[in-house]
């Protein structure tokens, strides 16, 4: 995991769980459910470990703002992450509109954009998806592969984009880490 600064972002580790046992998050429509995986503690493709950061843009701004996000990094079985990355290719593709809710109580609906790919790593897609409940407040999404992990992006649509130097950094230091 990247730490320290990066391309005009600190990257700071984080040792909380990322979600929680009621973030299990389904799409009505089943050719959405990997783009709900992302948000789910219960993915299709379950990741043998798991890690993350926060991001902050230079200046101090924060998530709310529009100054950071977080990159999250799992790793899988062999063959797993390949095949998740061609089935968020897919759903990014074909889900332009879709719902999603949690066990925790809320529901979404989601419009989702592609977006060009960051042109890092093995593998990658990017994508917005901004809630049509808040228009405002929605999500830049970019999924790196390297090897048998994803790397996950996320930011505020209106908030500085991850630059694709730090995504390189991090794919290297996975290639590094073997």
């Amino acid at each position: 995991m990247l730490s320290g600064k990066h391309s005009g972002f600190e990257a700071t580790p984080q040792s909380e769980p990322l979600l929680e046992d009621v973030d299990v998050v389904t799409a009505a429509d089943p050719a959405c459910q990997p783009l709900a995986d992302l948000r789910s503690v219960t993915p299709r493709h379950e990741a043998t470990a798991t890690a993350w950061a926060a991001l902050q843009a230079a200046g101090g701004a924060t998530t709310e703002a529009g100054g950071g996000g977080s990159v999250v990094l799992t790793s899988y079985p062999e063959g797993e992450a390949e095949v998740w990355m061609r089935e968020l290719k897919a759903a990014a593709a074909a889900c332009k509109d879709f719902e999603v809710s949690s066990k925790r109580g809320w529901k979404d609906q989601d419009t989702v954009s592609a977006l060009p790919s960051a042109g890092v790593g093995h593998d990658s897609v990017a994508f917005s998806a901004v809630s049509t409940r808040a228009p405002h407040k929605g999500q830049t999404i970019t999924v790196v592969r390297t090897n048998g992990s994803l790397a996950v992006y996320l930011t505020s649509t209106d908030g500085d984009p991850i630059p694709p130097a730090l995504m390189k950094r991090q794919h290297e230091k996975l290639q590094e880490a073997g």
